[in-house]
């Protein structure tokens, strides 16, 4: 008898033509190729959920659909998968972050105990609606960061999103006395809001921080380079840099 298990570490035999999809609400679809790689036949199943639906479930009253939400994908082929929104239902002065699943389930392999194993991958789909203020490419360098610091003396690093447009944020790091330190790894900013990122061990006292540095996702996936002196207190804006000056800053 088969086993289904949903392991994330296990090897996908289907890959997605992008790590991320941008919905422009000018259309009333977008698509995504989904490729087979392998030697064999398998099973898709997509859906889309809401952000902050953690069970990762379809969300019934979602406006929005997948087709073909289950096929059968043969060796060495591709597809495309159709995402179509009904029109109404999302906010219109700001983005909107939905998780579009893609989950493949290989045949069941002959004979007794045998396993199968379904693979589910997750990508971000951003729905853009149209008449938005603002240029998407630039939202990484109209945020607003300030280092602050508590009546305990604790610091934290805080951003403001004032945009209409998500800020993807990788390796944000901070410069100083102390050495480098790396803030977060990867940070989902929204738009219209402000999180603020504690300092943790190096915290107390006066780290004397000089130089934040950071890397933004375009619409495409790819990382753009930006970095700004530190004003303590004040809030400041980061610069695009160079790819090599930037990769020369962060190094240990």
């Amino acid at each position: 008898m088969g086993l289904l298990l949903n392991v994330p570490g296990a090897q996908a035999a289907v890959s997605l033509s992008g790590t991320r999809l941008i919905f422009d609400g000018n259309f009333r679809e977008v698509s995504i190729e989904v490729v087979n790689r392998s030697n064999h036949e398998v099973l898709l199943q997509a859906w889309l959920s809401d952000a902050e639906d953690i069970d990762a479930d379809q969300s019934n009253d979602l406006p929005f659909a997948v087709t073909p939400h289950l096929s059968q994908l043969s060796a060495n082929r591709k597809q495309a998968l159709r995402l179509l929104y009904e029109g109404v239902g999302r906010p219109l002065q700001r983005e909107s972050l939905l998780h579009l699943y893609v989950m493949e389930i290989p045949r069941r392999a002959a004979g007794e105990n045998q396993l199968s194993i379904a693979i589910r991958q997750r990508i971000n789909v951003f729905y853009r609606p149209p008449g938005l203020s603002g240029d998407p490419a630039q939202t990484a360098e109209a945020l607003l960061w300030s280092v602050m610091r508590d009546e305990e003396g604790a610091s934290f690093l805080r951003v403001s999103n004032p945009t209409a447009y998500h800020a993807s944020l990788q390796h944000v790091q901070l410069d100083g006395a102390n050495g480098k330190h790396l803030v977060s790894d990867y940070q989902l900013l929204p738009p219209g809001v402000t999180l603020s990122l504690p300092l943790g061990a190096v915290a107390p006292g006066n780290p004397g921080w000089h130089h934040l540095s950071f890397k933004a996702l375009t619409d495409y996936g790819g990382p753009r380079y930006y970095s700004a002196e530190v004003e303590e207190r004040l809030p400041f804006n980061a610069r695009l840099r160079p790819t090599a000056a930037f990769i020369k800053d962060v190094q240990p």
